[in-house]
């Protein structure tokens, strides 16, 4: 397997944020922590690409380009109004995916995701960042492969900043080690714009459709 350095992602809407305080189940038997971030599909997410296709030649080498793009290795970017977006149960979108790509992040049982508020002071309780809320994440991208899947890629997160947090209907979805908080965290004012996202070269853009 092969991880890319950490990078902050620009502003994001958080979903399934209970995840990062309670474990849950895995395919495989064994559990992990995660969320989903959601990204406007106007975002500029140049930096995230960048770092997903480094950790896929670092792997596969410079074929792994290619391989992204003939969907030969799984993308770790889902399309909100794609089958990704919609609930299996009834086929129905999940609320607030659409006109949204979203990354799905995981952490391991044992590396539970720090979570600060917008002062830096930590946040323990799920109540306090529910799903809709908006947040920067802190995310390396990661390479895998088994035979029942194939080739992917997919994104660890370490740290989540709240920016906004949710209120009434802009809740939506289903509710350790790591990088130094100090280099990626912002002391946010209560009121105004949140900082400017995450700038990156645009070189990936077109291996992700």
């Amino acid at each position: 397997m092969a991880r890319s350095e950490d990078v902050k992602t620009p502003p994001a809407i958080i979903s399934f944020s209970r995840d990062l305080f309670k474990t849950r189940d895995r395919d495989n038997g064994g559990k992990n922590y995660g969320c989903t971030l959601l990204f406007p599909k106007s975002a500029n997410l140049a930096a995230l690409q960048d770092m997903a296709v480094e950790a896929a030649v670092a792997e596969w080498g410079d074929k792994a380009k290619s391989m992204i793009k003939d969907g030969i290795i799984k993308s770790p970017f889902l399309d909100g109004d794609g089958k990704q977006g919609k609930s299996k149960e009834t086929g129905e979108p999940h609320k607030g995916y659409p006109g949204h790509t979203f990354i799905r992040c995981t952490s391991g049982a044992d590396y539970k995701p720090k979570v600060f508020d917008r002062r830096r002071n930590p946040i323990y309780e799920e109540a306090d960042v529910p799903s809709g809320s908006q947040v920067f994440g802190v995310v390396n991208a990661y390479t895998w492969e088994n035979k029942e899947n194939g080739k992917g890629i997919s994104f660890g997160i370490s740290i989540v900043q709240v920016i906004k947090k949710a209120e009434g209907d802009e809740v939506i979805g289903g509710g350790g080690g790591g990088p130094d908080p100090d280099k990626f965290l912002e002391t946010m004012a209560d009121e105004g714009d949140a900082p400017s996202e995450t700038k990156g070269g645009a070189g990936a853009a077109g291996l992700f459709g």
